[in-house]
């Protein structure tokens, strides 16, 4: 289980469910957007700058290199598992509820974390442990929102057995437009590496080199049509949250 705090826009009229149900909507049209993809990854290393003097420890990061994604950049600290996401219209703060070290400074940590963030874009905080604004302080049972019937819902997916979300670089990974784009640079290197090889065999050169050309092209063809089926699937399988 984990601490889990997002961080979004929100409208002083809006509540909390409509504010969180806009920043997840999709938007293609920002997630393909170049200057976007830019202006996200500059706004994280400005967090990122400012996360390292305040925490302690190694720290691990990942930034977006290409568009197609909702992604903008990662950071974790190696020892505590305090975890800062950045997406195109949201982020988060998390840590684990059994983090190693004193309990004060880590929750220090996750504040100052959650500080930095809001004041780098603006956005306000929501502590799906509490169900409400994030006061500064990691409260203590895990409780959630609660749904129209007056019922706490479970804020850890693992709690209400759903599926435990991937890292910002996992998910990055396994977008669909991710792996079409992956899948088609395959394909042509494999085109180029196959009609080099094809050449060299009709000039009636039979070597090694032109066998391993012709094999690491017939590879690269496959892998390459491989991810773009799997794209495919993706898409049609990935299910729209609420």
């Amino acid at each position: 289980m984990s601490y889990d705090i997002t961080l979004c826009p929100r409208h002083p009229e809006q509540d909390w469910e409509e504010a969180l149900a806009a920043a997840d909507a999709e938007d293609a049209d920002v997630e393909a957007d170049p200057q976007a993809l830019a202006t996200g990854v500059e706004a994280f290393r400005r967090i990122e700058a400012r996360l390292r003097e305040v925490v302690d420890g190694d720290v691990e990061t990942w930034v977006a290199e290409e568009t197609g994604g909702d992604v903008y950049g990662e950071l974790t600290v190696v020892d505590t598992g305090l975890q800062v996401e950045l997406f195109d219209r949201s982020a988060s703060v998390s840590v684990p509820d059994e983090a190693p070290g004193d309990h004060d400074v880590v929750q220090t940590q996750v504040r100052r974390a959650v500080d930095i963030v809001a004041e780098e874009t603006g956005y306000d905080a929501f502590d799906h442990r509490s169900g409400q604004t994030f006061d500064g302080t990691l409260s203590g049972a895990p409780t959630g929102p609660d749904d129209p019937d007056g019922e706490a819902v479970a804020s850890d997916p693992a709690d209400a057995g759903g599926p435990v979300r991937p890292s910002a670089a996992d998910l990055a990974r396994r977008d669909p437009t991710s792996l079409r784009r992956r899948g088609w640079v395959y394909l042509i290197l494999g085109i180029v590496i196959t009609v080099l090889g094809v050449q060299r065999l009709g000039s009636g050169d039979a070597g090694a080199l032109t066998i391993v050309l012709l094999v690491i092209g017939v590879l690269d063809l496959l892998g390459g049509a491989m991810l773009v089926a799997v794209s495919h699937r993706a898409r049609e399988t990935t299910p729209t949250e609420d």
